[in-house]
């Protein structure tokens, strides 16, 4: 039934193959106007960015041949660029630029009288980015606003699609825009925590993810213009957010894997699809692959140096969780390095801190401590938490070489033994310890209980014991040995609590572990993961704290949605619900059946309280004393 209903969706184009072969129609005026758009967004795609920027910007300023909406068009997608290009620098110079264009899409879309319903759509899709970057300039309120001015548009646009009178092929353009919008709204909002969800939809907002994940796809199968960004926004849920939700499960790695190879067909080494690639493979911990996968992508930005250090993020991780540290530190001193060539932007005190305590594990201490010397110099901006992080961890490992000569800092145990866990700390904060593979986890486990052993001579104090004790609940855990996880994890809080480490997320990290051990019991003890939850909630401290409560409030969703399924469905209900959910049911025919079709215009003419409950409390007199 479900594939009926995604065949029946798609354009005609797509469901009749007997077309593939018919010789095409002379192309209209609006195909030839729209073609310009294809181009376009075609050379974004293909990583030409400066020549894309070039395109967009020469056609927004044709006042003869484009009317108003469709030069705004060509705004918007500019401002997509420069919107990527914000992200990948954290620059207010950038993200003011990208704001800019987005603004003047909106006010020329305004104009239009010629395109009423593709002038809505504009100013919907400016609305809506444009909300996003201003959240990056924590401008909530304007956010807010934009945010529903965009929603109301793309309403309004869904409606006048019912009774639009133009011709079958601009509808279809209208008809993937408007999808590509409301279904991005809908899965975006979703991972709101839920009071904010109850809010935006008491003002009449949608946070349906299933709803945004199937007009996603469909927009994705139209092959119109805005196929390729919807199936962008697709795999970045599927491969990142899922992960970071906690959430991704098999079927969603099935259907990520056939768009990856679907979209890489029609736009080869396409930077932005690449960085979802290398997401797909360190979730599936192919970390070789995605370390190759990377290196292409960063070799393809010859003209955007800013988007290719993303990529050089993605390898760094990645060698850091195949403990190889030499190469983490390349990676990120290449980023360093490279920040101050590109721009003056980004985070270059995290990539310092980052390289100089990879180069310590990777036995060069004298590079390392010369790095994390540099680390508060390079951190030019500490409103970002990840700056603030890199400048407080760098001080505490130096100090922990105490009066040490920094020639003599390889014999200094304490030293080293700090910079292990800092990176071990890294990993747990980014919660990536479930992408180790199984013999890394080993060779962690090891040398955490040798550091472990000799921790009365290196003066080990409550932090460090709760960071090595959380590590050994991840590491437990994901060995399926939930009894010693649990353990472990209710020993970390323990020790977390008496550490009283408010620049750090230490105590809200243990009792989200404990809240997620809880969750993964067979059954489920929703009680128990709902408190430890909200303990951890009340005690997210310190500079990565939004970051950590980002994760809480997807815990909470997660425990709500799963008590929901446990007391409504059986077993089977479940499974079908999740291929429903996880989305790999007949709708992905849309997206293998959507290929090579013949078109007119568009892709296919174009190449509470300290208290714990007392049966998993630790009796503090069994705490070792420091």
């Amino acid at each position: 039934q479900r594939m009926a209903e995604a065949k029946a969706a798609m354009p005609a184009h797509a469901r009749d193959k007997s077309t593939a072969g018919t010789p095409k129609k002379p192309a209209s005026l609006e195909a030839r106007r729209y073609n310009a758009l294809y181009k376009g967004l075609h050379l974004v795609f293909t990583n030409k960015f400066v020549e894309a920027e070039a395109h967009f910007e020469k056609h927004a300023r044709n006042e003869e041949a484009l009317p108003p909406s469709l030069r705004a068009s060509h705004l918007v997608l500019l401002g997509f660029v420069k919107f990527f290009r914000a992200l990948s620098t954290w620059g207010k110079g950038a993200i003011d630029k990208a704001l800019e264009v987005m603004w003047e899409a909106e006010a020329l879309a305004g104009k239009d009288t010629e395109d009423k319903l593709g002038a809505k759509l504009t100013q919907a899709h400016a609305f809506f980015q444009g909300a996003f970057l201003q959240i990056l300039q924590k401008r909530f309120a304007k956010a807010a606003w934009n945010i529903r001015s965009s929603w109301k548009c793309f309403q309004g646009a869904m409606t006048d699609l019912e009774n639009f009178k133009g011709s079958a092929e601009l509808k279809a353009e209208h008809e993937a825009s408007a999808k590509l919008g409301v279904g991005a709204f809908n899965l975006i909002l979703s991972f709101m925590p839920p009071i904010i969800i109850t809010v935006t939809k008491v003002l009449g907002f949608s946070a349906d993810r299933v709803l945004g994940m199937k007009l996603l796809r469909e927009a994705y199968a139209s092959q119109r213009l805005m196929s390729p960004i919807a199936g962008q926004v697709m795999l970045f849920y599927l491969t990142t957010i899922s992960t970071v939700l906690a959430e991704q499960t098999e079927a969603m790695r099935r259907e990520a894997e056939l768009v990856l190879d679907d979209i890489l067909k029609r736009h080869p080494n396409g930077l932005f699809i690449l960085w979802t690639k290398t997401s797909y493979l360190r979730s599936c911990r192919k970390h070789e692959e995605a370390i190759k996968v990377s290196r292409i992508a960063a070799a393809e930005c010859k003209d955007a140096p800013a988007l290719a250090m993303m990529s050089e993020w993605q390898g760094g991780w990645c060698y850091m969780l195949l403990h190889k540290f030499k190469e983490t530190k390349q990676c990120f001193q290449k980023i360093l390095e490279s920040e101050h060539k590109a721009t003056q932007d980004g985070v270059p005190g995290f990539y310092c801190y980052t390289a100089g305590i990879s180069a310590v594990n990777a036995g060069d201490c004298k590079e390392g401590v010369s790095l994390l010397q540099r680390v508060e110099k390079e951190a030019r901006n500490l409103d970002i938490p990840h700056e603030q992080y890199a400048v407080r961890a760098a001080v505490r490992a130096l100090k922990s070489l105490g009066g040490v000569d920094v020639s003599k800092a390889h014999e200094c145990e304490k030293f080293l033994c700090a910079c292990y866990l800092a990176q071990m700390e890294l990993i747990l904060e980014w919660n990536f310890v479930k992408y180790m593979p199984d013999d890394v986890r080993k060779t962690v486990e090891a040398n955490m209980d040798v550091w472990h052993s000799k921790r009365t001579k290196l003066g080990w104090k409550d932090r460090e014991l709760a960071w090595y004790h959380l590590m050994s609940s991840h590491l437990a855990f994901w060995a399926n040995d939930k009894k010693k996880a649990l353990e472990q994890g209710v020993t970390a809080v323990a020790y977390a609590k008496r550490a009283k480490d408010s620049t750090s997320t230490l105590l809200a990290q243990c009792y989200f572990t404990v809240a997620n051990i809880y969750l993964e019991q067979d059954p489920p003890d929703f009680d128990r993961a709902q408190k430890k939850c909200t303990r951890a909630k009340e005690k997210c401290t310190g500079d990565l704290a939004k970051r950590m409560n980002f994760l809480i409030h997807a815990m909470k969703t997660r425990i709500a949605r799963l008590r929901k399924q446990a007391k409504s469905k059986s077993p089977q209900e479940e499974k079908e619900t999740e291929e429903e959910t996880g989305i790999i049911g007949g709708t992905m025919n849309m997206v293998t059946g959507a290929v090579g079709g013949a078109v007119n215009w568009g892709w296919g003419a174009i190449a509470g309280g300290d208290g714990d409950e007392s049966d998993d409390a630790v009796d503090e007199n069994k705490l070792e004393k420091t």
